[in-house]
């Protein structure tokens, strides 16, 4: 027994402990080997954590590995240490990550062959541009690109890593909206299985590539990355919201750069609040990279007001009605825009559309992409992303005050983050609102920025980002239970000195309720994380209560 050597291995499970294994004689493995065993009578594929340790149990206890599994490539240490990273951030277990990182396509090798990538083309610099790729070069900080003249400085900087001899992840907010480079390989999950292993295997072979995928390519076996690019880093979706681990593509690009020794860039003509108080603070350094959206002229149509005097015909008013009218007949194109909730009550926008322009040529984006020969486009706000239209004359926002929840703290800055994003599609921008003294859109029509407003505002209530969120949230279909270990997981959690605001009710008919915790921004945070995620672990054991407690690190 002297002389037997055990293992660590990390399994696909919510775990929290890595399992002991022996190895029999003559088997050889490494950190980053994967290996076949049993556990709870079930075969696994498994990922060597640890090797030549001495368990913490009865030797007799712990079962031997059943194989090494040659055909997988092995995992390096450093998409190891950047799995350890994800899951103590975001408070989940090693295996949870290491099941989303290595699904199981990976456990064959892909036949395809992809072709050579190469350096993408050289673009010709404005001298603004110029300028602040000269800024990026020297940088060793993370990067805040601001502005909109971005997409030349980006290319220029992920050309000069590759020369380097150094990979490029360049990641962008949703699937398909994915720009085509020359030289690069896109990664994402309309992939198929077989184009997302050769992608992964061309990285391993160390040759400097550059990728351009979603969320999920930073989990690739990257060899040597030099620039990490989150593109419109303010956007919503590069936040993952199940299964665990509940991750940010945009912290997570930081903390794999930091592995890597990369650099990073997060680029945004509208960027997060979170990025700018972290530029202030001097965490992240900031590069301008031009205009910002253009202050084109922006009207507010007062709902309520229209009403009154008996201006509203169906879901829009006579003034809107009328610019429509205007633009149609001077040759341009209207988009009008509207929340979800819109097409699900009463009469469709479109049967308004049509009802008062017969003969206009319509398409619902909602429905899928259109090209540019319709007069008129109907869509929400997520079905705009990746439009652009070459004749565009108006935006119109028919109804905008679902944008602006009381329930949603960032409400405010995602509403002006999109005011900005249509008021950078054309020459007039129109918005109805029943609340036209809101200050995002006050401050917007008068030409100035809401930002200063927002950041005051979460200062004052000591929200992100000058405090750090985590969601508890608790499901049970039976409601006296789901109330009755709400209340005590909130008084646990006070107990072990977390200050815990609800439970909370969301604003949905759905059986679950949550818990918010605000922590402070210093020395102490992540030892209040640590604590946080193991009263809930405790909570869970000691109550037999498993599968209904979901965190939810920096929700959006």
């Amino acid at each position: 027994m002297a002389n037997e050597r055990y293992i660590q291995v990390i399994l696909p499970l919510k775990l929290e402990w890595e399992p002991f294994y022996r190895l029999p004689d003559g088997m050889e493995v490494e950190v980053g080997s994967r290996v076949r065993v049993i556990f709870a009578n079930a075969f696994y594929t498994a990922c060597v954590s640890r090797v030549d340790v001495t368990p913490q149990m009865d030797p007799s206890r712990i079962m031997p590995v059943e194989a090494v599994e040659e055909a997988l490539a092995p995992i390096s240490a450093r998409e190891i240490d950047f799995w350890r990273a994800l899951a103590a951030y975001y408070l989940c277990s090693l295996g949870e990550v290491y099941k989303v990182a290595c699904p199981s396509i990976y456990n064959r090798k892909s036949r395809l062959k992809l072709p050579d990538t190469g350096l993408p083309e050289a673009p010709e610099l404005k001298p603004e541009e110029e300028a602040a790729v000269s800024a990026l070069r020297t940088q060793t900080k993370t990067v805040l690109l601001n502005g909109t003249l971005t997409r030349n400085i980006l290319l220029q900087r992920a050309r000069e890593t590759l020369e380097e001899g150094k990979s490029v992840l360049l990641l962008v907010p949703e699937t398909g909206h994915e720009e085509e480079i020359p030289g690069a390989m896109l990664y994402n999950s309309q992939m198929t299985a077989g184009k997302k292993k050769a992608v992964a295997e061309k990285l391993r072979t160390g040759q400097p590539c550059m990728v351009v995928g979603t969320r999920s390519a930073l989990f690739l076996p990257f060899q040597n990355l030099g620039l990490v690019i989150v593109d419109r880093e303010h956007d919503p979706a590069y936040k993952q919201d199940a299964p665990a681990p509940r991750y940010n593509a945009r912290e997570s690009a930081i903390m794999l750069a930091g592995i890597h020794g990369a650099q990073v860039i997060l680029s945004s003509p509208t960027p997060s609040l979170e990025s700018l108080y972290n530029a202030r603070c001097g965490r992240f350094a900031s590069v301008e990279s031009g205009n910002s959206p253009s202050a084109i002229p922006i009207e507010i149509i007062d709902i309520g007001a229209e009403y009154r005097k008996r201006g509203m015909a169906g879901a829009f008013s006579l003034k809107l009605l009328s610019l429509m009218k205007t633009t149609l007949e001077e040759g341009r194109q209207v988009l009008l825009l509207a929340p979800k909730r819109i097409y699900e009550q009463g009469r469709r926008v479109e049967d308004n559309v049509l009802e008062y322009f017969p003969t206009a040529r319509v398409a619902n984006l909602d429905l899928g992409p259109a090209d540019d020969e319709y007069d008129i486009y109907i869509a929400s706000t997520a079905a705009t992303r990746g439009f652009s239209c070459r004749n565009l004359g108006m935006v119109a926002l028919v109804s905008w005050d679902g944008m602006l929840s009381r329930q949603d703290f960032r409400a405010d800055e995602r509403a002006f983050q999109l005011l900005e994003q249509f008021r950078a599609m054309c020459p007039h921008l129109v918005i109805q609102t029943r609340e036209p003294s809101h200050p995002v859109f006050r401050l917007v029509a008068s030409g100035q920025s809401p930002v200063e407003h927002m950041l005051e505002e979460r200062r004052v209530a000591a929200y992100p980002p000058y405090t750090r969120m985590v969601k508890v949230q608790v499901k049970d279909v039976l409601e006296n239970r789901l109330l009755k270990m709400t209340r005590e997981l909130s008084a646990a959690l006070g107990e072990a000195g977390i200050r815990a605001e609800g439970p909370f009710a969301p604003g949905h008919d759905l059986p679950l309720r949550e818990i918010h915790i605000l922590l402070p921004r210093d020395k102490t945070l992540v030892e209040k994380k640590a604590a946080l995620g193991k009263t809930v672990a405790a909570f869970e054991q000691s109550r037999k209560y498993t599968g209904h407690i979901v965190i939810d690190v920096d929700p959006v």
